[in-house]
Order: C-alpha cells, then sequence, then structure tokens
C-alpha cells in the first residue's frame, strides 16, 4: 500500500468514526420528536430538497429504495409528507412537507444545526475557514462525472 493509500485509509477510518460518534448525539432529540433516525434525515432532506424524489430521497438517507419507501409511508400515514405527481412525468412521485411537517422540520434541522455547531465550535477561525475550503473540494468529489451521468 503507498503513503497516499495509506493516508487515505487512515483519514476514512478517522471520518467513519466521527461520523457514527456524532450521530447518537442526536438521538434523544429525534426521540423527542416521535421520529426514527431515517426519518429525521428524511425529514431534513425533504425540507432542504422540496419536491425529492424517493429515490434521491433513498439515496440522501443512505437506504434502500424500498426501505426508502417505507419511511415515506410512515412520514405520510403522520400526515408530516405529502406525495404529489411530477407535471412532466406523471410516473413520478414527488414529496414535499405538510405544513404539520414543515414545523417538525423546522425543528429537526435544527436539532442537527445544534448539534454540529456544538461540534465545530471546537475549531479556531482558522481552523473553520480551512475546514469550509475543505468541504467546497469534498463537494465536488460528490458531482457524478461525465461516466457516471
Amino acid at each position: 500500500m503507498s503513503d497516499r493509500e495509506e493516508l487515505l485509509d487512515a483519514t476514512v477510518t478517522e471520518f467513519m468514526r466521527f461520523v457514527h460518534r456524532s450521530a447518537p448525539n442526536q438521538v434523544g432529540a429525534v426521540a423527542r420528536l416521535g421520529l426514527t433516525l431515517h426519518q429525521f434525515r428524511g425529514i431534513v432532506q425533504i425540507y432542504l430538497q422540496p419536491g425529492i424524489t424517493t429515490t434521491d430521497f433513498a439515496d440522501a438517507i443512505g437506504v434502500q429504495p424500498s426501505v426508502a419507501t417505507g419511511v415515506v409511508q410512515r412520514l405520510v400515514d403522520r400526515e408530516l409528507v405529502q406525495r404529489r405527481l411530477d407535471e412532466a412525468d406523471r410516473r413520478i412521485r414527488r414529496l414535499e412537507l405538510s405544513p404539520q411537517g414543515l414545523e417538525v422540520a423546522e425543528e429537526a434541522a435544527g436539532i442537527a444545526r445544534t448539534t454540529r455547531y456544538a461540534q465545530l465550535a471546537v475549531l479556531d477561525d482558522a481552523q473553520l475557514a480551512q475546514l469550509r475550503e475543505l468541504l467546497a473540494v469534498l463537494e465536488t468529489g460528490l458531482e457524478p462525472s461525465a461516466s457516471e451521468a
């Protein structure tokens, strides 16, 4: 393994450890909202991306489409999410928050923001600026390449 591969491997391990350890900080708040962690993530995603498809919803919360369908159905049953037909392609259903869902989403987004704020507050100003630059670079890696599109 090259030095670069070892560095990447160690960095991925540390990053995954951080993500895993940071998630439980939200569990109590999520439970107070009466949501599962998938529902919480889903509400936040629909809040951030109104009109998201169920397939994109599944990708956004990191589950298989069949699992996402169940998560969406439970959110619909609780009257937090509404499905609407896409006007351009009536085979596609888009997800939107109901008025009640918007209230829950604003609270959920606030919880997520507060958690991340506390985690990032340990960084000094120079580190925060550097992190913002790094996140912008990392985001370019999330864009599908021409071969994937």
